[in-house]
């Protein structure tokens, strides 16, 4: 079970619209059918813990924030664009998850899940996230990781 709160049918359709993404583009970034995704959208069923995980993932990896319950309500917001040569520091030795469509690792080291997503052919290296301190990351943000801490200014 995920250690995320779940998300709505309803930040599922408004993630969709901020990214101006049909369910079929979600489904195909997801690796979750879109069949279940109309389902869970029109609140028909709930899918499984893990397969909202997935599609909360490849959401995140998009730029989309979910907001949590805060006495207004749930929603969703874009993050602001990260530069894209940025390096990403990163303790290899935390542990991390990585998810390939509707495959999830559990890696005991952030380096061993790297390790994982290197061994991945390239058409499944583009969906893939890791998942490292409650983010997802990219394919693109995974090539800027650094190991160890940030330099100071």
């Amino acid at each position: 079970m995920s250690d995320k709160i779940s998300i709505s049918a309803a930040q599922s359709r408004a993630a969709r619209a901020l990214l101006d993404w049909s369910r079929a583009e979600l489904a195909e970034k997801s690796g979750v059918s879109a069949a279940t995704l109309a389902d869970f959208e029109a609140g028909k069923r709930k899918p499984y813990d893990r397969t909202l995980d997935d599609v909360r993932a490849a959401l995140e990896t998009a730029g989309v924030i979910f907001v949590e319950e805060n006495g207004e309500g749930p929603g969703v917001r874009l993050r602001k664009t990260q530069m894209s040569n940025a390096p990403i520091y990163v303790d290899p030795a935390r542990s991390a998850v990585l998810k390939d469509g509707a495959h999830s690792t559990n890696c005991p080291t952030l380096g061993e899940a790297k390790i994982a997503y290197d061994k991945l052919p390239p058409e499944r290296k583009e969906r893939a996230v890791i998942v490292y301190l409650g983010r997802a990351y990219s394919s693109d943000e995974i090539k800027r990781f650094h190991y160890g801490p940030k330099p100071a200014a």
